[in-house]
């Protein structure tokens, strides 16, 4: 289950920030460096505010401790990078590994770049590449990966830096993109666990973990011995704590970072200061959704959750909360994309008439109580109280429960019957990470034999192959005609940056993962 934490777009407040840089207590250094040291060089230290109140995912940096796949790539994928790597434009490119081929539905061949090492010069050859996925799959994990990491059967070394994953069934395909996520991230223990496993391990990423102050900052400073070190243009990147809302802009104008993302709401102000960029980015994944407990009570009647739809005013939510910047969410798809199945468009538009219809026939005339835990962010209690209030016009009462940790009060405890999160996934992970069994975010247990063989239909073809528009449309079909969950609206990712900064670009990776490989930043 991945969740929006890999955004740079959440954040605390800058005055303890201010302070909490240098005189916190509880900061980790890691080889003696103090927290926000001055860099020298040809590239300056790049500043950027998240969120590290950990009330949306705990600050992990070993992938085994991760509680969600996605709940660390902003600060974990430059420290440890990954086999291949996402570009702004979507695409999978050689990183620490020179070669990776699919080579049939159940085999995957990957050549290890020939001498790359990890930050403390220890090889990171075929053979630490198996230990690393090893590790991964055989270690305690309070989260779950994907799905498919369960498939894996075993892994060959052919050569010094040559191996082959095999695997129990036709999700090679599926897997390949997971050669540039965490859940391919080698991480390299060196030294006891017993006190703080974060202390002691290295990756072999472009950055290196320098220091963690627990809910101020997270300070990382260039690796040397990257094998493609040249490329990177900024001497460090330090993660400074920023809460979600008006501070994201103010600590632009303020100069306390470099780079930070924007609340919809603040894009004209943003615009309107000249000594700042923006640069947006409207994935796929970028969309607001309700994940929907189906196993009883009202929520199991299709027809009540195809009430909830009728009764969401989507072209109203773009208008109000996205300033008209997004698009009504009709599909899994957004309509930009090849896969997206035109015959959806309006599939759901507002009828409050119809939906009053659809609850009566379904048994509940007078509407009945239910509850809506939102992802803790500002926009996203505005979305909770806007969908409180339309659906309260058919008689349904939503009490709006916040969450101290999202994943584990939703998806593990279950404390609402209904959730609200800000981003979905790219791809087969839209299914696999939410509608099939096996993973955290498939919530209370979701199984549907048509929906799992259409899935695995997917998974078996290559990228490539000409049959996946008609299988998607299918899929489509099903997720929506079943209102397996509530897509409200696709919503554009704004980074704003001072103009100092250069080639500033996010990845299209869940919540827009800042691309390390080609922002710049001069001395």
């Amino acid at each position: 289950m991945k969740i929006k934490a890999g955004i740079m777009a959440r954040r605390t407040t800058m005055a303890v920030m201010a302070v909490g840089l240098m005189l916190s207590a509880q900061v980790l250094v890691v080889g003696g460096a103090p927290a926000g040291a001055a860099s020298s060089g040809k590239y300056g230290n790049l500043t950027t505010g998240y969120d590290l109140s950990e009330t949306i995912n705990p600050i992990e940096f070993d992938p085994i401790q991760f509680t969600s796949s996605a709940c660390c790539m902003a600060y974990d994928w430059p420290i440890y990078a990954g086999l291949l790597r996402e570009t702004s434009s979507g695409a999978l490119v050689p990183d620490l590994a020179s070669a990776a081929k699919v080579v049939n539905p159940t085999t995957i061949d990957i050549t290890v770049r020939p001498g790359i090492v990890y930050s403390n010069g220890t090889p990171l050859n075929a053979a630490a590449v198996k230990a690393g996925f090893e590790r991964n799959l055989t270690n305690p994990h309070p989260g779950v990966w994907d799905q498919s990491m369960s498939d894996i059967t075993s892994i060959d070394v052919t050569g010094t830096d040559s191996l082959v994953m095999n695997f129990s069934q036709a999700v090679a395909s599926t897997f390949y993109p997971l050669l540039a996520d965490q859940e391919s991230f080698m991480a390299l223990p060196t030294g006891s666990s017993s006190a703080n496993p974060n202390e002691n391990l290295v990756g072999a990423g472009p950055f290196m973990l320098k220091s963690y102050a627990q809910g101020q900052s997270i300070v990382l400073v260039k690796n040397p011995k990257y094998w493609d070190a040249s490329a990177i243009h900024v001497s460090g990147v330090s993660f400074l704590n920023v809460p979600t809302g008006p501070q994201q802009l103010t600590s632009l104008e303020s100069g306390l970072v470099k780079v930070e993302g924007i609340p919809d709401s603040d894009i004209p102000a943003l615009n309107a200061q000249p000594n700042l960029q923006s640069s947006s980015l409207f994935p796929d994944a970028s969309y607001f959704f309700v994940p929907i407990c189906k196993s009883s009570g009202p929520l199991a009647n299709l027809k009540v959750r195809q009430a909830l739809n009728f009764a969401t005013n989507r072209t109203a939510i773009n208008n109000a909360l996205l300033y008209g910047k997004g698009q009504p969410a009709w599909s899994i798809f957004p309509t930009t994309s090849s896969f997206y199945d035109t015959s959806l468009t309006n599939v759901y538009a507002f009828n409050v008439k119809k939906a009053k219809t659809l609850l009566a026939q379904a048994g509940y005339p007078h509407g009945f109580s239910t509850s809506l835990m939102p992802l803790p962010e500002p926009q996203d209690d505005q979305l909770a109280t806007v969908l409180q209030q339309e659906w309260k016009q058919i008689g349904v009462s939503v009490q709006i429960v916040q969450a101290s940790n999202y994943v584990t009060d939703l998806y593990t405890d279950n404390k609402a019957q209904m959730g609200l999160n800000p981003e979905g996934l790219p791809g087969i992970q839209k299914l696999t990470t939410q509608y099939i069994p096996g993973d955290v975010g498939d919530l209370c247990g979701y199984n549907n034999p048509t929906l799992n063989n259409l899935t695995k239909e997917v998974e078996a073809l290559p990228p490539s192959s000409p049959k996946l528009k008609s299988i998607w449309t299918k899929i489509q079909a099903f997720v929506i005609n079943n209102a397996l969950s509530i897509y409200v609206d696709f919503a554009p990712i704004v980074t704003g940056a001072a103009k100092d900064v250069k080639n500033v670009q996010n990845i299209p990776y869940v919540g827009g993962v800042l691309n390390y490989w080609v922002v710049s930043l001069p001395a």
